[in-house]
């Protein structure tokens, strides 16, 4: 009868470990990220109006991206390469993920809370499986079909496990906006594989962070005689900045430069594990009660997260 040596097991689950790719792990974090943001905009959807709250956070995060320029790994002459058909397809991305798709995200965040809106956002994996077999021709992976479902029948298995507080109506149009968020955050993660081809990480969101706050600020902001910043108190203001650093600056980053090295498909199906995480930390600072539906949902995300790995 053969026996298991403890030294191989210990051995084999190091190498598993080691082969997740740095990317691979990137988007893990960044999942992390976007769900502890999700938490902290909740608590400030009261005080800041979505178009406002955005503007802010794409502001502070092109402070941060500008900072970082000079530290880059590679020369700004770089973007010299980038050609017209990039710069355009930078331009959607930017104007649909970020401006489009997370505004449609704050305002369901904030009529319908975390959990839900999180959950149902969840679901662009495999919005972005649409869309890249359509715009990049990349054959379908059974795997990542598989991981891809498990995650989105994860998510709405939490989306359900809420109670409803609200009118049909209502209802119904929030989750329109978040399977709005999930279809656009989806594009724009196809759109950004062939516009970032010749830039890095860093100089990619120091250029579309700027843009956005500015799309924003004279769609959204403008447009409403500056209304959307009245009554703002300083507190709210930083607490916003900071979800900008952390969010749109770290999360960002670690974001795009996922995309850069794997194909977008594998990385929003990990970065789509944020539903997961957010019912965490919604536990554990919020003191929401775990239920048997929240429970089996977080296990389907995580089943679906370790298919793709």
């Amino acid at each position: 009868m053969s026996t298991r040596h403890p030294t191989s097991q210990t051995t084999l689950a190091s190498n598993t470990w080691l082969s997740i790719s740095l990317a691979e792990w990137s988007a893990l974090a960044c999942a992390i990220i976007w769900s502890a943001n999700g938490l902290i905009l909740r608590t400030q959807s009261e005080y800041v109006t979505p178009g406002a709250m955005n503007a802010i956070r794409c502001l502070v995060a092109s402070i941060i991206f500008f900072i970082a320029l000079p530290f880059d790994i590679a020369p700004l002459t770089n973007l010299l390469k980038v050609t017209g058909n990039q710069w355009f397809l930078m331009f959607a991305a930017l104007s649909l993920g970020v401006a489009l798709g997370d505004t449609f995200y704050l305002i369901a965040l904030k009529e319908m809370g975390v959990s839900r809106t999180l959950a149902l956002t969840g679901t662009f994996p495999l919005a972005t499986l649409i869309w890249q077999t359509i715009l990049l021709k990349v054959p379908l992976n059974p795997t990542l079909i598989t991981g891809s479902l498990l995650v989105v029948l994860g998510v709405v298995v939490l989306s359900r496990s809420g109670e409803d507080n609200e009118e049909p109506i209502n209802l119904y149009r929030n989750i329109l906006l978040a399977l709005c968020a999930s279809i656009c955050w989806g594009f724009s993660a196809t759109l950004l594989k062939p516009a970032t081809v010749n830039m890095t990480s860093i100089q990619a969101n120091a250029i579309r962070m700027p843009l956005i706050a500015f799309l924003l600020f004279f769609l959204r902001v403008l447009p409403s005689g500056n209304e959307n910043l009245r009554g703002i108190k300083l507190k709210n203001l930083l607490i916003v900045s900071a979800t900008g650093i952390l969010g749109m600056g770290l999360g960002a980053f670690l974001f795009i430069y996922a995309i850069t090295e794997i194909d977008p498909a594998t990385v929003v199906t990990i970065t789509s594990s944020s539903p997961l995480f957010g019912m965490l930390f919604a536990a554990i600072f919020l003191k929401e009660r775990i239920t048997k539906h929240v429970g089996l949902g977080i296990f389907l995300c995580l089943a679906g997260v370790y298919a793709v790995l």
